[in-house]
């Protein structure tokens, strides 16, 4: 008598569809990032050419990365609803779910640099100041890159190395801040304009933070351990 087919593992099959599940998200965060980074360039651009109008055009492109955001915390949710993840799963939904809000907060910030232009409208940079940011922008994009690419990879080892990046974002603060007191002549006008610099360079600085933030869930959702740096910059 012939034996009969075991039955497929029921866990086995649920698995497989959980990763399924878990690979078309991660395609929506990689779809997220490069939105986010090309959000992050054609901002610069705007405020370097102090240009209202690319601004707006950066500003109305936001809704794209919201909308995105907000279906990857719907599937995820799904995900957990169905498939009840356990261990290294769990960490993959919840990690990814965090990742998701980072990229959104990073699309927040570029968008604060749009608004930035518009304020700052037609006033003329000057030129160490436009060399700055036109840094921080890049380093920011380069920042967020990496990060995704470890995200992608599921690769713990990038999150020092990203430690080490910010390093650059935060030297370049550091001097940005410089050129602004060196410049600003006391006047309210000036003063008001120095404040609007200020707080770009701090946009920037948060970017490259979530960039960070990103690397080490990453760490996290591989290996389960937590970095020791703070998470929370």
């Amino acid at each position: 008598m012939t034996d009969k087919l075991a039955p497929p593992n029921s866990e086995s099959g649920a698995r497989r569809t959980l990763q399924d599940e878990l690979a078309d998200v991660r395609t929506d965060i990689i779809r997220m990032a490069a939105l986010t980074t090309e959000a992050i360039t054609a901002g610069t651009q705007a405020f370097l050419g102090g240009d209202p109008s690319a601004a707006e055009i950066v500003i109305d492109g936001d809704d794209a990365i919201d909308d995105l955001y907000h279906r990857i915390d719907d599937q995820l949710l799904l995900v957990l609803a169905r498939q009840s993840p356990v261990a290294a799963d769990l960490r993959a939904v919840i990690t990814t779910m965090r990742i998701s809000h980072e990229l959104e907060r990073t699309a927040d910030l570029v968008v604060n640099v749009a608004k930035a232009t518009r304020r700052l409208y037609p006033h003329t940079l000057d030129p160490r100041v436009r060399g700055i940011i036109d840094q921080m922008g890049q380093q920011a994009v380069s920042q967020t890159r990496v990060a995704i690419d470890a995200f992608a990879d599921r690769d713990p080892t990038w999150a020092g190395a990203l430690t080490d990046m910010d390093d650059a974002m935060d030297d370049l603060t550091k001097s940005l801040f410089r050129h602004i007191l060196a410049d600003t002549t006391g006047d309210e006008a000036s003063v008001l304009r120095a404040v609007q610099v200020a707080l770009v360079g701090r946009h920037y600085e948060r970017m490259a933070d979530h960039a960070v933030t990103i690397a080490e869930r990453v760490e996290f959702m591989v290996t389960g351990n937590h970095p020791d740096k703070n998470e929370q910059k």
